[in-house]
């Protein structure tokens, strides 16, 4: 459920405002130290304590702590309160009376606060799109590295000066800067051990534990969304009994054959006692689902095939949704080569686009290749502190992959109409991986070992072999061809000046249905693919390679339609009162950063 704000900061100076601190006061300007801010209230509820002189804004939940008790707890801990919190979440706080402005985040980065300063003029906010943030130039960056990899790394967002705040840190506001500590890190476990009776029971008990946390919060129905893998399934018996009616769901496109997600998922539902609902994937509106993409994506979130049923979702009326991820899979084999780390997350350079050079003029391709390589530049300097490629496909996976491929999915597609739970999150679990030996993490070792303890009937349904829910964009942009070049030629966009609607038109009437043959040959490789990487397959012919494919021009399409409109969403808007507009500022990642002000 949306519990979205949006806060304009300006400097002024001076002493602290003498002004009693009330929630009537928050309803026009208030001074915290040197700086007025004006609140933009979207769902969020400020919690204000005159006695402690604070005021708090929480997007997300939390477990065990109400949130009236945030500021006197702030109060108490003061830097440290990330540390003891449970929940998904960011948190803003405005210390009125010692004049600081601080911003947490969980350790998931679950839900994103983005910020932006300009020297004496400061956004803060939890969409991306805000209209607080702009007139602001797109960042070359963002463009790229979401035409690229489909997602947002880094924090980075479609405007240029616009930034997630990192996960687990506390982040404080200052007149240049942006100043971020983690409080929390976790340190990868030792490389060997293998997977030990005493720690499956000790995650088993700690995924008991976390689930029954988030049940009290819930209402007196939960939905789960329910897929045929491992992840759900262990979260479909856990919950199974738990006190809320459990109702679950899924989504198909199409007949469905026996092996696939949904038929997979309608046979677990069954073995658990559980109502099952099938939701339509995909409607049939190419442009439709690029919409609803672009406003609940916000432009920084990987493109959703299925976004359409999350829009149905809203016809069942839910108001919490628990959902699976966890951070117990690693690579079966370690991988050696650093590209072959990131790509494993989904990080590439801009290698995937090579195609087009000649295409676009040369310095704006170099613009866009070079904007990206610079911050996947820092991610990699990042990741090169651990020494093994099982951490550092650990530390991947916490940095990146989870908050900015995973998570944004849950915090917008399913958030915009409940609350989400993950449970395999939570604070415990977290803290229990720097116990875990790395071998025990690959191929969800420890965790398959922990549910089937908790449950041995769990893989009773054999595990999915197929989704049965994607989309062939490539036959709807041949099928809407019509539409879609219509929406390109009446709809401009800024971001016609990097990539020009001519090579958008040209690339869509190049598009061709493939031939039987084609198909065929396809559908082998990727069955010979997938029996490659089986145990059998590793053993008869060694460890495959992760090679670095090419974007194809109906994904590239459909990413570049969904940055187009969420580019106009915000340029749609009223702009609100002008301001200097300042350069980018620069946000080094790490442990602790500053970003300073733009030149």
């Amino acid at each position: 459920m949306p519990t979205d704000f949006g806060l304009r900061l300006d400097w002024l100076g001076g002493a602290p405002g003498t002004e009693p601190l009330t929630s009537a006061s928050l309803a026009g300007s208030v001074q915290v130290g040197p700086w007025t801010v004006q609140l933009d209230l979207d769902g969020a509820r400020p919690i204000v304590n005159p006695v402690a002189g604070v005021v708090a804004l929480l997007h997300g939940h939390l477990y065990g702590t109400a949130v009236e008790t945030l500021p006197a707890l702030y109060r108490q801990y003061g830097a440290a309160l990330g540390m003891h919190l449970e929940g998904a979440y960011a948190l803003l706080i405005l210390d009125v009376r010692d004049g600081r402005i601080s911003v947490f985040t969980d350790r998931t980065g679950s839900h994103k606060l983005y910020a932006a300063h300009d020297g004496d003029h400061a956004a803060l906010a939890t969409r991306a799109d805000w209209a607080g943030f702009q007139p602001r130039p797109l960042d070359p960056a963002g463009v790229a590295a979401y035409l690229a990899t489909g997602n947002m790394f880094g924090g980075l967002t479609l405007h240029r000066g616009v930034r997630a705040l990192p996960r687990a840190s506390v982040t404080d506001l200052e007149r240049t800067r942006l100043t971020s500590r983690e409080y929390w890190t976790v340190e990868p476990g030792p490389l060997g051990g293998g997977v030990s009776p005493d720690q499956t029971q000790e995650l088993a008990e700690l995924l008991r534990a976390a689930v029954a946390r988030r049940v009290p919060s819930s209402a007196h129905e939960v939905h789960l969304s329910l897929s045929g893998g491992y992840d759900s399934r262990g979260l479909l018996s856990l919950l199974s009994g738990s006190g809320p009616s459990l109702q679950t769901f899924s989504y198909a496109l199409g007949d469905q054959a026996r092996g696939s997600d949904t038929s997979v998922a309608a046979r677990l539902a069954r073995q658990y006692g559980a109502q099952h609902t099938v939701i339509d994937a995909y409607g049939g509106d190419l442009l439709g689902t690029v919409r609803h993409n672009a406003q609940w994506g916000q432009g920084v979130t990987h493109f959703c095939d299925e976004a359409d049923a999350w829009a149905q979702l809203d016809t069942l009326h839910p108001t919490d949704v628990f959902t699976g991820e966890q951070p117990f899979e690693l690579c079966t084999h370690p991988l050696k080569t650093v590209p072959e780390q990131l790509k494993n997350h989904h990080l590439t350079g801009f290698s995937p686009l090579a195609w087009l050079q000649g295409r676009i003029p040369a310095h704006t391709y170099a613009t866009l290749r070079d904007a990206w390589q610079t911050e996947l530049d820092v991610i990699t300097a990042r990741t090169l502190r651990w020494e093994h490629p099982a951490q550092r496909d650990l530390m991947l996976m916490l940095d990146q992959h989870l908050p900015h491929v995973l998570l944004p999915w849950r915090e917008r597609y399913a958030g915009h109409a409940a609350r989400v739970h993950t449970p395999f999150l939570d604070t415990q679990v977290l803290d229990f991986l720097g116990r875990v030996p790395l071998d025990a993490l690959a191929d969800k070792a420890l965790f398959r070992a922990a549910l089937t303890h908790l449950d041995p009937h769990l893989l009773n349904v054999p595990i999915a072999a197929s989704q049965g829910y994607e989309p062939d964009w490539n036959a709807e942009l041949i099928r809407q061809q019509d539409e879609v070049q219509a929406s390109v030629a009446l709809e401009p966009s800024r971001l016609d000046d990097l990539l020009s609607p001519e090579l958008m038109l040209g690339l869509l009437q190049g598009l061709r249905t493939p031939s039987r043959k084609a198909s065929l040959k396809g559908n082998l490789r990727s069955h010979l693919g997938r029996l490659r990487r089986t145990p059998l397959g590793t053993r008869l012919l060694g460890i495959p390679a992760l090679r670095i494919g090419q974007v194809d021009h109906a994904t590239f399409l459909m990413r570049l339609l969904t940055l187009r409109e969420a580019d106009q969403i915000v340029t749609s808007r009223p702009v609100p009162a002008s301001r200097p507009h300042l350069g980018r500022p620069e946000i080094p990642q790490g442990t602790s950063y500053s970003a300073p002000a733009g030149d």
